[in-house]
């Protein structure tokens, strides 16, 4: 099993993944809306993909977006999806992708990376924690839905 970044030729193959991830959460299948959403996230440099591959099958993937601290005048990265197919969990893929991100956060020199999870996913609570991850005690978040 190898973790690599994704490469636009992925696209396709990361696409169904993608979708799948998106159905795990509640979205109707829309392969064609998965893969034009990460085109778009390609064309415009505006994410960081890295795909576990287990016998050329892509089995889970990390999507990081860039961000930026006023106060640290520093980036930072957000790690907004993470995502392991049901039959390549608890084989530490998650692990393993969430490794290469914060390697590739260190390369970059980010002051840190950010993540929300729900707050019944104790299983990844468990997961952040042990990776150093640090549960926010200060800040509450809030969002403006606009759609």
């Amino acid at each position: 099993m190898i973790v690599r970044r994704a490469v636009e030729s992925d696209l396709k193959q990361l696409a169904i993944l993608f979708d799948e991830y998106r159905q795990f959460y509640g979205a109707s299948s829309n392969l064609d809306l998965s893969f034009q959403f990460l085109k778009q996230r390609f064309a415009n440099q505006e994410s960081v993909i890295f795909i576990h591959i287990k016998d050329d099958l892509f089995t889970g993937f990390v999507l990081l977006y860039l961000g930026f601290s006023s106060v640290a005048c520093s980036r930072y990265y957000l790690l907004d999806d993470v995502y392991v197919r049901p039959a390549f969990r608890r084989q530490g893929s998650a692990k393993q992708l969430i490794d290469t991100a914060i390697l590739f956060a260190r390369h970059e020199n980010a002051q840190r990376i950010s993540l929300e999870t729900q707050k019944n996913n104790f299983q990844s609570h468990a997961l952040y924690e042990s990776m150093g991850f640090v549960k926010d005690e200060e800040f509450q978040t809030y969002h403006c839905f606009l759609k």
